[in-house]
């Protein structure tokens, strides 16, 4: 059997990115809705959330472009000199790989997120991290840590894929990036006795995902659990201002509702399911 968890990343970045992906869970394939606790529209998609029947979701946890919980003197290395975190993931990781970031700082932070995204009463399922920093091995022991402290059982494990869209030297990073930290993020989810999908897709793709590459992807979906990231919206002013990495959200808000995708999504030994589902359906012996 074929089971595929379909996330859409960012709940609560902005109105406009949370409205398309409502739709995305109401109307297409989405099964699974990551919320962004440091998002300048957090309180929107919990309104949101009500509105469509939500009842489990995961926390997307940012050290980039959003705003930060905490006072920014309580995280210095976190934020720039207006008191935002750093506009991109390549500025982070700079900084980083210099160790100019404090992981206390981290963890203060990431707790904070962590527990606003608790206190709305959703069932958080699942952990995974904006711009997938998680995968920086200190990081993804943060995540681990704070998994555990909150008894949520699985977390985001991006690893080997074939890329769908046109090579690119952003592509050939990723690919490298893949590479570099899958195999210490396997060993690790292994140790804590966390639980990921067998399957990843929609990381070299990401920002890029059409009606065609997901037919594509669905067409050759591999036995166990996949999950499928995508990064469906409206394109609202402040997302063309602010958030360029959304500026394809439409063309996937039109591939994950498309009735072509949905008649292969429906297909026989093909299940969609929530991160829930795939817990439930996936108890470890």
């Amino acid at each position: 059997m074929k089971q595929l968890i379909v996330a859409a990343d960012d709940f609560g970045l902005t109105k406009s990115v949370n409205e398309g992906i409502a739709r995305s869970y109401a109307e297409g394939i989405v099964t699974s809705l990551n919320l962004l606790p440091s998002g300048e529209a957090f309180d929107d998609a919990i309104l949101l959330s009500k509105k469509i029947g939500l009842g489990e979701a995961g926390a997307h946890l940012a050290l980039t472009e959003t705003e930060a919980l905490t006072e920014p003197s309580a995280i210095p290395s976190l934020v720039d000199a207006d008191g935002r975190f750093y506009r991109g993931h390549a500025e982070f990781l700079l900084k980083y790989i210099s160790g100019a970031i404090s992981l206390d700082e981290v963890y203060i932070e990431w707790k904070a997120q962590l527990k606003r995204a608790h206190e709305t009463g959703i069932n958080i399922t699942n952990l995974s991290s904006h711009e997938h920093i998680h995968m920086l091995p200190k990081l993804l022991d943060i995540l681990i840590s704070l998994a555990k402290e909150y008894n949520i059982p699985a977390l985001r494990y991006p690893h080997a894929e074939s890329s769908r869209s046109r090579c690119s030297v952003r592509t050939v990073c990723k690919e490298m990036a893949l590479s570099i930290f899958a195999g210490n993020m396997a060993r690790a989810i292994k140790l804590s006795g966390m639980r990921a999908p067998e399957h990843f897709l929609g990381f070299l793709d990401s920002g890029n995902i059409t009606e065609d590459i997901l037919l594509d992807m669905l067409a050759n979906l591999k036995d166990g659990t996949t999950e499928l990231v995508c990064h469906p919206g409206f394109l609202g002013p402040e997302v063309l201002n602010r958030y360029t990495f959304h500026k394809n959200s439409e063309a996937e808000l039109f591939a994950l509702t498309s009735r072509r995708v949905k008649k292969s999504a429906d297909e026989k030994e093909k299940s969609l399911v929530s991160y829930g589902e795939f817990l439930s359906k996936n108890e470890p012996e």
